[in-house]
């Protein structure tokens, strides 16, 4: 025999290769598959580390509430350009839900760019402001603004918006700082629909030592400004004081003066109508 058969044969016998390319009892080997190379498992362990692994492999599932598919849109405010999220706003009013869920124009979608803005009509870049302050701020600060002319504006386009939490929010803080004129007070009542500001301020008005100056009567209006003096001339007449006093109220004073000045200005005009 030759040197290179007998080195060929002595290869091929003595070669693991043969031995181990069979797995012992059945077994498999899974390289690679699970991370693990080397591992021996049976068939049914297989099968199970197979499924396992392709379970993880699928999505998650989404939270109901908390998985957020938010987008960013541009306004335009009195000539000036906003980019905000759209979940604020649309959690908040159903006026700004719709606005987002209508059909594209021909021109396509707006709020996308700064060439084709969503228009807020009639909203001051102040009113818009706050809003966005309170939105984003409101949760961190205990009481994001300290001036009533900020709770205002964000009174103002909360109810232009129809957003019912942001409204009652402003509306409490407005009552728990100093009290406001009671002319601005009626102002701001018929501006915006307060209508339990009116019968307070008007009883103010006819109880208060001064009468109405030139400015006031016009800014309350004529038939206003007529129900506030026939109420000033009826709370200091002999006759109610009269009244007041022989019937021995249980109510106090200013609250029976009240139900005199109500029952002068009539359901209209407390309704704000």
């Amino acid at each position: 025999m030759s040197p290179l058969s007998a080195s060929a044969s002595q290869l091929s016998f003595s070669s693991p290769v043969s031995r181990s390319s069979r797995s012992p009892s059945g077994n498999i080997r899974l390289p690679g598959l699970l991370g693990q190379s080397s591992v021996v498992a049976s068939p049914v362990e297989s099968v199970r580390s197979i499924a396992s692994f392709f379970t993880k492999l699928r999505s998650p599932p989404r939270h109901s509430e908390f998985y957020l598919q938010d987008e960013l849109s541009v306004f335009l405010v009195d000539g000036v350009l906003f980019r905000v999220h759209r979940f604020f706003l649309q959690r908040e009013s159903d006026v700004f839900r719709i606005m987002f869920v209508c059909p594209p124009t021909q021109d396509g979608p707006e709020g996308l760019t700064d060439d084709k803005p969503i228009v807020l009509p009639e909203v001051t870049v102040a009113e818009f402001e706050a809003l966005l302050k309170f939105l984003y701020d409101g949760g961190i600060s205990p009481s994001p603004f300290s001036t009533a002319d900020e709770w205002i504006r964000l009174l103002s386009i909360a109810t232009r918006y129809a957003m019912e939490r942001i409204r009652a929010r402003a509306l409490h803080e407005l009552e728990c700082l100093p009290p406001l004129d009671p002319i601005q007070k009626i102002g701001l009542a018929r501006k915006h629909d307060v209508r339990e500001w009116l019968l307070p301020s008007y009883v103010a008005l006819c109880l208060r030592r001064e009468p109405l100056n030139v400015l006031e009567a016009i800014e309350l209006g004529l038939e206003t400004m007529v129900l506030i003096a026939i109420g000033r001339e009826t709370v200091r007449d002999p006759g109610t004081l009269r009244d007041f006093e022989d019937l021995r109220q249980p109510l106090g004073y200013e609250e029976f003066m009240t139900a005199i000045v109500a029952n002068i200005f009539g359901d209209g005009e407390l309704s704000g109508a």
